[in-house]
């Protein structure tokens, strides 16, 4: 199932790989990046987690979408948008699920109890927000893997996932087109991309400068970099249509009603002059 991270070959059952490469496992999370790879992230990770931190996402917040601690808003739009998901995913043959950018592996929890051969993917493992707060689920007899993989080289063989769900997470792809064809690649005939809570506008110009401020404020509050706070990005409707068509899948965009406060807050943006981002539910399916 699994593709050696730096040779991109099936990784053999009896470890080292032939080119050197040697699974690793830690508190539960399988390695599947190479150092480079995990070296790379770590400015991102590091900058990542002080906001996070600061904002008070993560730690015991983990009862979600339904009871959230914190960030009430903000989950009353996520739950409509998973609702949506699941209703989505109905009639998927209980197959392999991947939550790539699974986080504290909240959503992985309910692939597995839908049925789903769930694996839990993301580039964090912290026990804050990342991989290792999914042992939380694990211990309450949920049952799936956890992987630290990057979204644009997922360590999958080609043709085997049925369900990829990209939960909160497409917006941090370094190239969307790279990551759609992994997506893509991994993919069984029939299989099902979901893209959930990732910003959509209509125009790039209202998505340029909602990152113009948010780098503004992250320089000032956090000290970030304006390269580091830029890895969070958005999608435009026009984007997401053509990248499906350039790697040859189907798509379907599903609005999701946000709730009256959220609604509000769009058309006030509206008489003033600016879009505030929606948060569709992006399906594509690739063509059998």
């Amino acid at each position: 199932m699994f593709l050696c991270p730096q040779c991109e070959n099936p990784l053999p059952t009896r470890p080292p790989c032939s080119c050197g490469f040697v699974l690793r496992e830690s508190d539960g999370v399988i390695e599947l990046m190479t150092p480079d790879e995990v070296a790379a992230a770590e400015p991102f990770l590091e900058a990542y987690e002080r906001v996070r931190a600061a904002e008070q996402w993560g730690g015991d917040d983990l009862d979600l979408p339904f009871h959230p601690r914190r960030h009430h808003d903000i989950w009353n739009i996520r739950r409509r948008t998973f609702l949506a998901f699941e209703s989505a995913v109905k009639s998927i043959p209980r197959e392999l699920a991947l939550d790539l950018g699974a986080g504290n592996c909240w959503m992985t929890r309910y692939l597995d109890q839908w049925g789903f051969d769930a694996i839990a993917a993301d580039i964090n493992i912290s026990e804050a927000d990342g991989l290792r707060a999914g042992r939380k689920f694990l211990n309450e007899g949920r049952v799936f893997l956890r992987v630290r993989a990057g979204m644009e080289r997922l360590p999958f063989v080609s043709g085997r996932i049925r369900l990829l769900a990209a939960n909160a997470s497409f917006h941090y792809a370094v190239d969307f087109r790279a990551a759609l064809s992994e997506f893509e690649r991994v993919l069984t005939p029939d299989g099902m991309i979901a893209i959930i809570d990732t910003p959509f506008y209509e125009s790039p110009a209202d998505g340029e400068r909602m990152m113009a401020e948010r780098a503004t404020e992250f320089r000032q509050k956090y000290l970030i970099p304006e390269a580091l706070s830029r890895r969070s990005s958005y999608m435009t409707y026009d984007r997401i249509r053509e990248l499906a068509t350039s790697v040859g899948l189907r798509i379907q965009i599903h609005d999701v009603w946000p709730g009256i406060v959220r609604r509000y807050e769009e058309v006030r943006g509206r008489l003033a002059g600016r879009r505030i981002a929606k948060f569709p539910l992006v399906l594509l399916v690739k063509e059998s």
